[in-house]
């Protein structure tokens, strides 16, 4: 493929046990008002038959690559997009998830009218059908362009899942020469959005709610609590240190990484298990440097339990 006729945008879709809603995003992506985009259907292994709608939607959609690999995770099927990739600019797409007609479109132009590294749009929660909630729930960004640094600060704002996710985002393909996400680890956007922000000099934001969050039952993140989640407290720990490191404010992230510790702590001890106090058990070591100022009296007294006792005779193992 010469240069003249690479693609504008390579959509990136994570494919794994989701053929009940696949067809609906595929449905979503084709009714975009934008169309010079490439579409990379990465089958992480899946078990169930979205191997076989992939390779069906491919055969009429000339704009469609697929690509089988064995599994590897969320991250590792991202990963293989990225690498994949031939626009100029790469979005992320949950095959589970929908999007709006004018989502590209929107972020697109934002991105070349604003010379920007980075477009976000706000994020609206949907049912497991698709339909909309009874109560309306959205996680919106402040509009406007900003350095990518100044919004690093909004990773803790009522907005915050719009900033720190992956996928309702149009990223210039320079953002990901070094970058890759984490394998094998959950709340792989943790581990990855203060570095992605931080390195972009430009990025708009659009409240317009383009990207509708599909809440289903089964999904990475709602299930029953188990080792893995403590990964969020790897990203958040990584995180805390990346802005000492760099000068920036780093008491949010801190409270953060201490809130979700003592959360899944708490529902550890709900559901104990050896793997759970052990997973409990290696962290200690870590955040012992982790400062607790602006946490309250009960959840500092808690943080100081969960550090000096073992984790096994808190779980009454």
């Amino acid at each position: 493929m010469s240069a003249a006729t690479l693609p504008a945008v390579s959509v990136i879709l994570p494919i794994y046990g989701v053929e009940k809603f696949l067809p609906a995003c595929l449905a979503s992506l084709q009714a975009q008002t934008f169309t010079d985009y490439e579409l990379i259907l990465v089958d992480d292994g899946s078990p169930d038959e979205s191997g076989r709608i992939c390779d069906e939607w491919a055969e009429t959609h000339p704009n469609t690559r697929v690509i089988h690999q064995q599994n590897q995770g969320l991250s590792g099927a991202r990963n293989t997009g990225i690498a994949a990739a031939r626009g100029q600019y790469l979005a992320f797409v949950d095959s589970d998830d929908l999007v709006r007609p004018t989502f590209l479109q929107t972020l697109y132009e934002l991105c070349e009218q604003n010379h920007a590294d980075m477009a976000l749009c706000g994020v609206e929660d949907v049912a497991e059908n698709g339909a909309a909630l009874p109560q309306p729930v959205f996680s919106l960004p402040q509009p406007g362009c900003y350095s990518g640094r100044a919004l690093l600060e909004q990773f803790y704002s009522a907005g915050a899942q719009s900033y720190t996710v992956a996928w309702n985002k149009l990223y210039r393909r320079e953002l990901w020469h070094t970058l890759r996400y984490p394998l094998g680890k959950l709340h792989e956007d943790d581990a990855v959005a203060h570095r992605l922000f931080f390195a972009a000099e430009a990025v708009c934001c659009s409240a317009e709610p383009l990207y509708c969050y599909r809440l289903r039952q089964g999904s990475i993140c709602r299930t029953q609590v188990r080792p893995a989640h403590f990964d969020g407290v790897d990203a958040l720990l990584d995180r805390f240190h990346f802005y000492r490191e760099n000068a920036l404010p780093a008491e949010p992230t801190a409270r953060a990484c201490w809130r979700q510790y003592l959360y899944l702590c708490g529902q550890a001890a709900q559901c104990p298990s050896e793997a759970l106090a052990g997973r409990i058990a290696a962290l200690q070591p870590a955040l012992a440097g982790v400062p607790k100022a602006g946490l309250s009296l009960a959840e500092r007294l808690s943080a100081e339990k969960w550090q000096r006792l073992a984790p096994r005779k808190l779980l009454k193992l």
